[in-house]
């Protein structure tokens, strides 16, 4: 009796819990169509916001679209999908009224799946239909299809819904972009903008157009970008020179028109002033390289120049002719008179290996000799005589000392082994003794053998092999002048004796090679009579400058001719007789 009795209490928890599962399930169904709905809704309304892709097109591409067609196009849009909401919003109340009515009814499992499918389609073609009316009445020509495709996409799950709403507002993003350019490709060519180089590189449309300008369809031009903006060594290379272009304006005055040469402060340009008659327009100006060291020596060079100039009013001495400096892009530029060449161009060009003529070599140290003397008035050593430092005019007969980089006032000297260009320095510098102006009239010597021969004074490999060949032109260092000397340890043993340092031949090694009698092996008056057929005048003065630079090539400073006495010496003052006797 009592398992008789539990049987329909049994039977109804089955039915109550299958009419559960029932009611679930519908829920379920509803939930997903809702849900694939709004996909759609989604969907369409991407496509909706560009029909220009999709399965359909409008008549024309290229249709005009003027600001108030597209802004009633896009209220009728945005009402026909308000009225689609409430579309559906009834269809849901409808079905929750049929859904109470019918709740007690058994319904089997299979049933239930595909009647909701059926559902669904029904409920697809009345928005469909719904959807048509809507847009009639608003009076939206473009004919709504259905994309099915992207819906079938949506249904897959709720990642593959939001995944391909996302790739389709790229796509219509993409294809809107695609026909703007298509457009405007036209309008680019005819009307390049301001700084485009091409006209059609749509990458640079941000650096040349302000969207924000767009006012009238057209972007306008916003000019061309300043490249050297915030970029302070624009002008600079790696090392801090100044990166100067043929044509370019600096201080809005010199127009460049040549590079001139490097150096290892600074750099040399050929400039026309502007502000200057035609003859008197071209300069030379010095660019000092980007550095704050640079910077200071050029200070100081800049306040020698001042002194020279002002010490020579009428511009007979013999230096170059400073005119002005000033500032620019954080290089100091100092500005000079232009001349033609240097003295290093003259001998390649005139005396290669032969020399120039010997009233030349006299006229050239005449003014050699008055620059040095006014550079001993002024109390400043110049400290860099060569000549790739001495300028020539256009006529070879006016000579000037040029370059005050390496410049001093007297009294400020440093001991360095390293002072001057090896070629023209003198044995104070090498042995670390006191220098002064003789270190200058020892350089002038070195450009005056040049001249005369074609050939360097003393071409050393080193400090060490520049002493051993003035040793053997002059013989051996006076003793008191070692026992001052800084640096006589680099070329001198414990006794005084002087020290080669050389190459082994065989096992490439650096040796020491000892000279106990330094004798001279040279002779200035034979290596200058070599020339046969050289005139008894011609003769007599190269005598006289043999004799001259056995005065100045002397190794003791204090010993050395002065620059005054230099000035009367026979070679300087007596005129030379050209013509050979009968």
């Amino acid at each position: 009796m009592d398992s008789f009795r539990s049987a329909p209490r049994s039977r109804r928890r089955v039915e109550a819990t299958s009419r559960e599962r029932g009611e679930a399930k519908r829920t379920r169904n509803v939930s997903d169509a809702l849900g694939r709905a709004r996909a759609r809704r989604m969907v369409r309304d991407v496509i909706d916001a560009d029909g220009e892709d999709g399965e359909w097109k409008d008549e024309s591409i290229d249709a005009p679209r003027d600001g108030a067609t597209m802004g009633a196009r896009k209220r009728a849009r945005e009402t026909a999908n308000e009225d689609l909401d409430e579309d559906l919003d009834a269809s849901v109340r409808a079905w929750r009224a049929n859904k109470g009515e019918g709740g007690e009814e058994e319904e089997d499992d299979s049933t239930t799946v595909f009647g909701a499918g059926d559902d669904e389609e029904a409920l697809m073609e009345a928005r469909r239909k719904r959807r048509a009316a809507i847009m009639a009445k608003h009076g939206v020509s473009k004919p709504v299809k259905p994309v099915r495709e992207p819906v079938r996409m949506v249904e897959a799950s709720t990642g593959a819904r939001r995944l391909n709403a996302s790739v389709a507002t790229k796509t219509a993003s993409t294809a809107s972009e695609t026909e703007t350019k298509t457009k405007t490709k036209a309008t680019k060519r005819e009307t390049a903008p301001v700084g485009d180089m091409f006209g059609e590189d749509s990458d640079e449309d941000a650096l040349f157009f302000n969207p924000a300008d767009d006012a009238g369809g057209m972007a306008k031009p916003a000019g061309a970008v300043d490249m050297s903006r915030g970029l302070a060594d624009n002008w600079d290379d790696a090392e801090g020179y100044y990166c100067a272009r043929i044509g370019e304006v600096l201080d809005d005055r010199y127009t460049i028109t040549a590079h001139l040469g490097k150096g290892v402060f600074s750099s040399v340009l050929r400039a026309v002033d502007k502000t200057k008659d035609e003859g008197e327009s071209e300069v030379a100006i010095k660019v000092i390289r980007c550095n704050e060291t640079m910077r200071k020596a050029a200070q100081l060079e800049i306040d020698i120049l001042q002194k020279l100039s002002g010490s020579d009013p009428e511009n007979k001495r013999h230096c170059v002719r400073f005119l002005r400096h000033f500032e620019y892009r954080d290089h100091v530029f100092i500005v000079f008179e232009s001349l033609a060449r240097n003295l290093r161009e003259v001998i390649k060009k005139f005396g290669r290996n032969v020399g120039i003529n010997i009233k030349a070599v006299q006229a050239y140290a005449t003014q050699l000799f008055i620059a040095l003397r006014h550079l001993q008035n002024c109390g400043v050593v110049h400290a860099d005589i060569k000549p790739d430092n001495i300028l020539v005019n256009e006529n070879h007969n006016v000579l000037k000392l040029c370059d005050f980089g390496s410049a001093m006032f007297d009294g400020d000297n440093e001991l360095t082994p390293y002072l001057v260009s090896r070629f023209y320095r003198a044995p104070e510098v090498i042995l670390g003794l006191p220098y002064s102006h003789p270190m200058d009239l020892w350089s002038v010597g070195c450009c005056l053998y040049e001249l005369f021969t074609g050939n360097i004074a003393f071409p050393g490999r080193s400090n060490n092999h520049m002493l051993k060949l003035m040793l053997e032109l002059k013989g051996p260092v006076p003793k008191k002048l070692l026992r001052k000397a800084l640096f006589k340890d680099n070329h001198y043993d414990h006794l005084g004796v002087f020290s080669v340092v050389e190459e082994d031949a065989v096992t490439k090694k650096t040796i020491r090679r000892l000279i106990r009698d330094a004798k001279p092996t040279k002779n200035l008056a034979k290596i200058f009579l070599r020339d046969e057929d050289m005139s008894d005048g011609e003769r007599k003065k190269a005598l006289q400058l043999a004799d001259l630079l056995n005065q100045i090539f002397n190794i003791d400073p204090e010993k050395r001719i002065t620059v005054n006495e230099a000035l009367q010496h026979p070679f300087i003052v007596e005129r030379i007789r050209t013509t050979a006797p009968n």
